[in-house]
């Protein structure tokens, strides 16, 4: 960044007053003086990319505010660490579920959990302005089985290019998995997965402790988001209700929140 110091020659040189570059006893006119090294003025050009970068992340999340609506049976406080949920998805297969004892009517949803991190990742590889590009994606996308270009693909079909979070014997996976961790499009979509994933995790375990003979006749909604709200910054306001609601006993409650 070019800062350019003037100096008004007709000002007395005792003015006690201040440059408006200069804030903090910081003198941003400094940066451009040859006594500061050029790797000082490299870290700082780095700096103000990675900050517009940041800035420009916040502007996209901003674009739609979205409220959704769950019925829990209580609140947890658990916090989002990206590797332990990148690590939690990541093993997700039709095998993984079966030895877990993952409820058979919650298993879809958790290998679309794990499709759709692996999408997410694909994109980056074959996005030419993202850091992870990697020009070979788009041409093994004209292959078949593809993720990028096939809708219809089951997880079984996909090998898969995220990085093993649990291969410890690879140092070089390791450091790549760390590395998609500071992409902050790719942490969205795996904060997003992260709620999903509590989501199914506690409707598991509700559904593991009921048997078939205990369940009552109203299909309990609990763990599910039910009602969504997205407000877009056009002014549009999309509500959707989940089916269950129609039938539930406290649908009035629910739809009142």
């Amino acid at each position: 960044m070019a800062v350019t110091k003037t100096r008004n020659l007709k000002q007395p040189a005792t003015t006690d007053a201040i440059s408006p570059l200069k804030r903090g006893g910081l003198d941003l006119g400094e940066f451009n003086s040859p006594r500061v090294a050029p790797d000082v003025t490299s870290r700082l050009g780095q700096t103000l990319d990675e900050f517009y970068g940041s800035l420009g992340d916040v502007l996209i999340d901003i674009t739609a505010l979205e409220v959704n609506t769950m019925v829990v049976e209580e609140i947890k406080g658990d916090k989002f660490i990206p590797w332990e949920t990148y690590r939690d998805i990541y093993p997700i297969s039709a095998d993984y579920l079966e030895q877990q004892g993952i409820h058979q009517s919650l298993r879809d949803r958790y290998l679309e959990l794990r499709k759709t991190l692996e999408l997410e990742y694909t994109v980056l590889l074959s996005d030419p302005n993202s850091p992870l590009y990697d020009p070979t994606v788009l041409e093994q996308a004209r292959g078949g089985q593809e993720i990028l270009t096939d809708p219809t693909v089951e997880l079984h079909q996909i090998n898969t290019r995220l990085p093993n979070p649990t291969k410890t014997s690879s140092s070089e996976e390791m450091l790549q998995a760390q590395q998609i961790l500071k992409n902050n499009r790719f942490l969205r979509c795996l904060r997003k997965l992260s709620e999903l994933k509590a989501a199914l995790d506690s409707r598991n375990q509700a559904l593991l402790k009921t048997n078939s003979h205990q369940r009552a006749n109203v299909k309990s909604i609990n763990d599910l988001i039910c009602a969504q709200t997205v407000i877009q910054l056009d002014g549009d306001v999309i509500n959707r209700y989940a089916q269950e609601i129609v039938n539930h006993p406290d649908r009035d409650l629910i739809l009142h929140i």
